[in-house]
This record gives structure tokens, sequence and C-alpha cells, in this order.
């Protein structure tokens, strides 16, 4: 790597030890950052807006505190918000012109608390329409390219984010996962995301009554998402919901003796035979720092699945939002096909739907819940079917296809949506590699019921002994193939 390459992709941990003895500033990073994305945005198209002139001065500004011995914890290191939560003063639109004029009053608390630490917001990241695609397209921003490939889609609906780091434009990211969403694109950019449990990241009305819809930190290291870990997660005064704080031990748990349940398919899916090679060579990492993995059946089907994910998703506050968006066009050409398509689906479910889901969703637990109570640790599965999909699929008119099978192209290639449902169980998403077409692989690393602490630890332990994506000459290189 080049110099400017260096300090793009350095991690926060090293660039915050730096800072604090005075051999760097948060000033040369950023520059590196905003100079890696005038070189690199116009292939992948990841940031919705570029702050860099706000950016340049909060730099400055951190550099200072740091001489006069003021620096907060993340002092001067770049933070990009995904497009679906507030930055106050800024625009939200959630990938939709129907939002353009919506400038939020006040910042997401997780953002907030990220700004209180000195994070340094220089772009907001692009999303799907509404964020409803496990693609980032939309009819504002167009069509966002996954780094490693760019024919290939870089996950929805943190699409901008997965593709910002993995493109070296930011140092940290937020995002936020309804049905994969911070999973999904971590894993095709070879990124790290924790899906939270309900509640760790306090949240806003009318999220606070969805809690299948979570915020949530990525980076590219394990040690910069636990960074962001400790600050973001803890009760706040306007959450109800919000659990008590939660700070990652250190050291973390020993992974030698944890007893680890692998599903290859979580009964449901199918994958890919490169994505499930990677899976299990992940696996034998884990075996060697000293863990028992055993494979576990998991009797979910496709049809209870997309019966509970569509019954639970599309009523409630999603139904509420929906109605909302329908008020607001004047022309269906103003929103997406994946909109009216799904839109259609919830005017098509019974009136049951809800009440059937939420039979579905106790039955699917109850299978995961006797994995643990049987003395596991946690669950491992791929994140996806696919390495990943085309970038410009339109999920009302497309479909993928998986071991010659035909599957829907939103959640069909995807083996995280289900965990939504169940949204008491922290997950972290691990990169295992890459794919012949050049894309990335990942697991997705299930604890129980709020034991944070052991994903991480699990996913801390074996960032440390897997090849890394991000070293010597394994970086993206934007290549234009499938």
């Amino acid at each position: 790597m080049t110099d400017k390459l260096d300090l793009a992709y350095m991690p926060a941990a090293t660039q915050l030890r730096l800072y604090r003895s005075k051999q760097l500033s948060p000033v040369e990073v950023l520059e590196a950052q905003l100079a890696r994305a005038d070189e690199v945005e116009p292939k992948i198209n990841a940031f919705a807006w570029k702050f860099n002139d706000e950016a340049q001065q909060a730099a400055r500004s951190a550099e200072a505190r740091y001489m006069s011995g003021e620096a907060r914890p993340l002092e001067g290191v770049t933070l990009a918000v995904k497009d679906d939560t507030d930055l106050e003063g800024k625009v939200t639109a959630s990938g939709s012109k129907l939002f353009l004029d919506y400038v939020a009053p006040a910042s997401h608390p997780m953002v907030q608390r990220f700004l209180d630490a000195g994070a340094i917001v220089h772009a907001k990241t692009t999303v799907p329409e509404f964020c409803i695609c496990t693609v980032t397209t939309s009819h504002h921003w167009g069509t966002t390219r996954n780094p490693w490939n760019l024919e290939y889609g870089p996950g929805g609906s943190s699409g901008g984010s997965g593709a910002a780091l993995a493109a070296g434009t930011t140092t940290l990211a937020t995002g936020s996962d309804s049905g994969g969403s911070i999973r999904i694109p971590a894993g095709v950019n070879g990124v790290c995301g924790f899906k939270a449990p309900y509640g760790r990241f306090p949240t806003v009305v009318p999220w606070t009554l969805s809690p299948q819809s979570v915020y949530g930190p990525m980076a590219r290291s394990m040690t910069d998402l636990a960074m962001m870990y400790d600050l973001g997660n803890g009760p706040a005064s306007y959450d109800h919901t919000a659990l008590q704080k939660n700070t990652l031990p250190d050291p973390m748990r020993t992974v030698a003796g944890m007893r680890i349940a692998y599903s290859p398919d979580l009964g449901f899916a199918h994958v890919d035979p490169e994505v499930r090679a990677n899976t299990e060579r992940a696996l034998k990492h884990f075996e060697a720092l000293g863990a028992h993995v055993e494979e576990v059946a998991v009797n979910w089907t496709d049809e209870k699945v997309q019966e509970a994910f569509h019954g639970t998703l599309l009523t409630g506050s999603w139904r509420a939002f929906f109605d909302q968006i329908q008020e607001m066009i004047s022309d269906p050409k103003e929103v997406s096909d994946q909109y009216h398509s799904l839109y259609q689906k919830m005017l098509s479910l019974p009136k049951n739907a809800a009440e059937t889901a939420a039979m579905l969703v106790a039955e699917m637990n109850t299978e995961i819940h006797a994995i643990f109570s049987a003395g596991f640790d946690a669950i491992v599965s791929p994140t996806t079917g696919l390495p990943s999909i085309p970038a410009a699929t339109n999920h009302a008119t497309d479909s993928v296809t998986i071991n010659n099978m035909t599957v829907d192209s939103m959640t069909g290639w995807c083996l995280a949506h289900p965990f939504n449902l169940l949204y008491l169980y922290p997950i972290v998403v691990a990169q295992t590699g890459r794919a012949a077409n050049n894309v990335p692989t990942s697991i997705q690393i299930i604890g129980d019921r709020y034991d944070d602490n052991t994903v991480f630890a699990l996913a801390s332990a074996y960032e440390r002994v897997v090849e890394p994506l991000y070293k010597d000459d394994a970086f993206p290189d934007f290549r234009s193939e499938i």
C-alpha cells in the first residue's frame, strides 16, 4: 500500500494511539480518506452526502484537543452515518426523493454518543429506498456497488456503510438492521458488524415500538467494533426500552472449552458450495482455538420463515410507515418497484397474519432456545447463501439462483432475517475469505439472549488467527467482472 492508503485503512485503535503520542494528526487521516473518496466514489457510489469542509474544521479542532490534552475517546476518528439515521441539521432521506426536505432536528442517540466521544462525521451513506432491499439502489442515488467486484451489490440496507468501510473512505460507520441490514453488508464487503439485541442501543420513536429493528456499529476490525459498542450502548431517559450499560470485559472470555453449534443452512436456506466451504474452514479456526464444534439440525422451513417474517414486519409500525408513504406519493413512479411490490404484499396479508406470525416465531425460538439449553455457547451459520447478488437487482422482477434452485432475490439468498424475529439474540458477523468472484463470504456468530460478551469474545479471537482481508495486496481492487 501507499502511505495514503495506509492512513485511509488504519484502524481507529491505531489512529488513537498515534494521535495521543502526537505521531499522527486526525487531519492527515481525514485528508487521506477524502482523497480516497474522490478516487473511488465514482465507481462505488457509497456516499449520499459529503461534509468535507465541516469535517476538515473538526479535524483541526481534534488536533488542537490532542495538543492541549483534552482529547475524548474517539477524538478525530471518522464516522460515516447511514442515511436512515438522523444527524442534526442534515437531511435524512432514507434513500427516497419523498424525504429530501426532511432536516433532522437532532442526532440519533447512538450517533450523538459517538459525536460526544469526538468522532467526525464526514459523510452519510447510501441506502435502498426506505431501507427495504438487500441491494443498495434508489431512484435518487442510483446504484451502490461492492468494492471487491463492481458487478455485485454491497448488500442492503446498510450497503453504503459496508462499501465505504471496504473502500477505505471511512474508519467507522453506523448501520441499522430490520432484516439483516447490518449483517448482510458487513458480510459481503468483508467487514465487521453487530446486530444488537433489542434495547442494547437507545433509539427513538417509533422504532422503540419495533423490536425487530435495531441500530448498531460497523467497522473493519473487531477492536474498533468493540470500542463503538462500549461507547454507544446504555440507558437513555427518552427510551424506555434501553438496557443497562454493558461494558465488554478486558480480557475477554477465552474460547477454549466453548461449545459451538454449527448449522450450515438453518434448515431453510440454499447455500452455495463456496460459501459452505469457507464457513467450514472458519470453523476449523475455532477448533484450533480450543472450541468444540458440533453440527446441529435447525428444522425451520422457508415457508415458515417467510410467513413469520412478512407477518411480523409488514404489520405494526412498518404498516403505519408504509401507509404514511402512500399518502405522500403523487406519482407511482416517484418510488421504486420494490416498494410497490412489498406494499402489495402487505395489503394481501390475511387479517390474522400478525397472530400467525407470533406463533411461528415462538416455534422458531423454541428450537434455538433448545440449542443453548443443551449447553452450547454460540451458533454459527453462513450470513448469506451466496457471496452477493448483482448490484442492480430489482427485487420486484428478478430472482437469483443457488445450486440450480431459483429463490427470491430479496431474502432468498440470506440467512440473517430470521434473527430479527428472534430479536434478543446478539450477532456478530466475521469474514471467512473470498469466493472465486472476489466477493467476501462470512459467518454470523449468534449468542444466547443478551450474551453479547460471548459473541464478541469468539469473533475477536477468530479475527486474531484468520487470514485478514485488509493486508498487503488483499484489498478491494474494484474489478468489474461477473
